[in-house]
């Protein structure tokens, strides 16, 4: 019979790591999330003898730490992360970039018409384009840098590459060819509210993801969604107030709860129905909410920063939308604000607006 082996012997191939920290930061030890590690409460964690790879970053994603931590013996090792010195530096930096307009902020509106007119030329379009007949309405964005979010927690991102935007959102009109078309049998319900020009609505997530694969496929150019970084760039359109036209909701400015228009809390506004932005496009506050590409994700924290989609992490079964809808309240047609949904739902408020790469 074999001899089995004392516990005092496993016990022996194992040491603690007690960690300690001075501020709050998020833990993992060898890709497991341990959580949160709080300041001035220590953390024992039992390991096995050798090296492991610990990670912490502050709960705002400002600062991260990564090292490898060696266990040789079998013994308490103690290990105090000093984050708070080097996290002031950081967040002193933050703010001296992003308390003051920065990019595309300081630019006039002729300045900013400027930059669309020669990032067009550069790529050889017009301002504004179709690549055919029966294909929406598109503008070209500059690049550019800005500051995002809500007013009392603002970081900057950098559009790194120009691309192109839906003028309008998609129209009922625009829906209809590709239904006529054959490439999908749903046709949307219209809400008995009639018209070709009204943006399309009852329509999901992964429904707005077939129209912009068919539409690549038709015009062998890269249809997509806009990443929600590219969606708030284009909204502001360098303005940085809470509505690109001014921090008040105003006088039939868009179409929400509130708004003065003749179409609010009743339906959806024919597109183009009120003044544009900056770059020229209509409706990004109020009408419909958009389908955006990003997984939801609760905060900014480890977002990127280029104004790519985020596209990992987060919320599996949640998608970011954004602008608002002709029954919301005022205070979720703004700029900064935030809202996601299950990809797979369709409802009288959702719709969507093109976004395309640019060479």
């Amino acid at each position: 019979m074999e001899e089995q082996k004392p516990k005092d012997t496993e016990r022996s191939r194992e040491a603690t790591l007690l960690l300690k920290t001075d501020m709050d930061c998020r833990l993992m030890v060898n890709s497991d999330n341990l959580g949160t590690l709080q300041k001035k409460t220590p953390l024992s964690i039992v390991l096995p003898l050798g090296s492991h790879l610990i990670n912490v970053i502050t709960q705002d994603g400002l600062l991260e730490k990564e090292w490898t931590q060696d266990l040789n013996h079998e013994e308490q090792v103690v290990c105090l992360i000093q984050l708070q010195e080097e996290y002031d530096r950081l967040q002193a930096k933050r703010e001296e970039e992003v308390g003051e307009p920065l990019g595309i902020e300081c630019w006039t509106v002729e300045q900013i018409q400027q930059q669309q007119m020669a990032a067009a030329t550069e790529v050889g379009l017009a301002k504004v384009f179709r690549d055919g007949p029966n294909i929406p309405e598109m503008v070209v964005i500059p690049a550019g840098s800005y500051r995002r979010g809500e007013a009392f927690n603002k970081y900057k991102v950098a559009i790194t590459h120009p691309f192109a935007i839906g003028k309008y959102p998609v129209t009922v009109a625009e829906w209809k060819y590709y239904v006529e078309k054959g490439e999908i049998s749903y046709s949307p319900s219209d809400n008995d509210w009639g018209g070709d020009n009204l943006p399309v609505t009852n329509v999901s997530w992964f429904d707005a993801q077939n129209y912009v694969r068919w539409l690549s496929t038709q015009t062998g150019k890269t249809y997509r969604l806009l990443s929600e970084a590219e969606w708030e760039y284009a909204c502001r359109a360098g303005s940085v107030t809470e509505y690109y036209w001014g921090d008040e909701i105003g006088h039939n400015n868009c179409n929400c709860q509130d708004s003065g228009s003749e179409w609010s809390r009743k339906r959806a506004s024919p597109v183009g129905s009120f003044t544009p932005n900056a770059f020229g496009l209509h409706d990004m506050l109020g009408n419909i909410w958009e389908w955006l590409e990003d997984l939801w994700h609760d905060n900014y924290e480890g977002a990127p920063a280029d104004g790519k989609p985020w596209s990992y992490g987060g919320n599996q079964l949640g998608r970011v939308m954004r602008g608002g809808s002709w029954s919301s309240f005022p205070r979720y047609a703004r700029c900064a604000h935030r809202h996601g949904s299950v990809p797979a739902i369709r409802n009288f408020n959702f719709g969507l607006r093109l976004a395309r790469t640019l060479p």
